[in-house]
C-alpha cells in the first residue's frame, strides 16, 4: 500500500519554530490496512496532529486511530457506510461512528484550521449517501453561509475540504459508481481551499496519482492512507501543502 509522505522543512510537529507553524496531517480512507491497524503504527509514523477519515471506514478503526494517536479526528461518510442505517431516512446512527466529528454539511475549526465536508458519492444503486450533482450542490451552498463569516474573520473561506468522492475528472474513474462531482470544481475555485482530501478511487495501480494541483488547490487521494504537512508564516498567513513529497510502500 502506498503512503503519501510530506517532509516539512520544520521540526517539532504541531510547534512554531523561527515564526512558522505546522501541522501534521493523517488521512485515511475505504481500506483497513494490516500496518496501520496495529500496535505499533504510532512508532512508524511518528506523532500527528489531525486526522481524517474521507469514508467507507468501519467505527472500530476509526476509534483505534483516535485512541492511537491522541488526535481528533474529523470525517465524512461514504457510499459504504458499515453500521446499521434507518430503514426510513436511511441514515446511519449519529452515535455510530461517536469518535469522530462528522463534517458533512459543517464548518469546524482546529488551531487555526477552517474545515468543511461533504459526504457520499454520484448515485449509481440509490443506496445510502449518494448523491445526484443538484443535491450535491445543495449539500455545498449549506457551507457558505459559515465560510462567509470565516472569510470576514480571519481573510479565507476555508483551508481544507473533506469529500468521500473526487472532483470530476481529478483522480476519478469512468464506471457511474466512481465517477467523481462536478459540482466540487466550481466550489473549489471559488474558495480556493488550500487541500481538497477524497477518498473513493482505489488506488489498485500505483502509477495513477495521489496529488493533483487544481487552481490554488491541491487534491489528494487519501485511499489507505496518506501523511502530509500543512504549514503558514507568522500564525496567521494562509495555509499550504508542503511541496516536496515522498512515497514510500507499507
Amino acid at each position: 500500500m502506498v503512503n503519501l509522505s510530506v517532509m516539512s522543512t520544520l521540526e517539532n510537529n504541531g510547534k512554531s519554530l523561527q515564526g512558522s507553524e505546522t501541522l501534521r496531517v493523517f488521512a485515511v480512507s475505504d481500506v483497513v490496512e494490516p500496518q496501520i491497524y496495529n500496535s505499533g503504527v504510532a512508532d512508524w509514523l511518528g506523532p500527528v496532529d489531525i486526522m481524517f477519515s474521507c469514508g467507507d471506514l468501519p467505527p472500530y478503526y476509526l476509534d483505534f486511530l483516535v485512541s492511537t494517536f491522541h488526535a481528533p479526528m474529523f470525517h465524512v461518510l461514504g457510499n459504504h457506510c458499515d453500521v446499521p442505517h434507518d430503514s426510513v431516512t436511511n441514515r446511519c446512527s449519529p452515535g455510530a461512528y461517536a469518535g469522530a466529528q462528522n463534517l458533512n454539511g459543517r464548518l469546524a475549526e482546529y488551531r487555526g484550521l477552517l474545515l468543511g465536508g461533504v459526504e457520499g458519492s454520484p448515485v449509481y444503486n440509490r443506496g445510502p449517501h449518494q448523491y445526484n450533482e443538484q443535491q450535491m450542490e445543495l449539500n455545498l451552498l449549506r457551507l457558505v453561509p459559515g465560510m462567509i463569516l470565516n472569510k470576514v474573520r480571519t481573510g479565507r473561506y476555508l483551508d481544507v475540504l473533506l469529500t468521500h468522492a473526487p472532483p470530476r475528472g481529478i483522480h476519478d474513474n469512468t464506471d457511474i459508481a466512481h465517477r467523481g462531482f462536478t459540482s466540487l470544481i466550481p466550489f473549489i475555485e471559488r474558495f480556493k481551499p488550500a487541500l481538497l482530501l477524497h477518498g473513493h478511487t482505489h488506488r489498485y495501480d500505483p502509477m495513477q496519482p495521489v496529488r493533483t494541483r487544481y487552481a490554488e488547490t491541491e487534491i489528494v487521494n487519501a485511499y489507505g492512507h496518506v501523511l502530509l504537512d500543512l504549514s503558514r508564516d507568522n500564525g496567521v498567513s494562509a495555509w499550504k501543502v508542503a511541496a516536496t513529497t515522498e512515497s514510500r510502500r507499507g
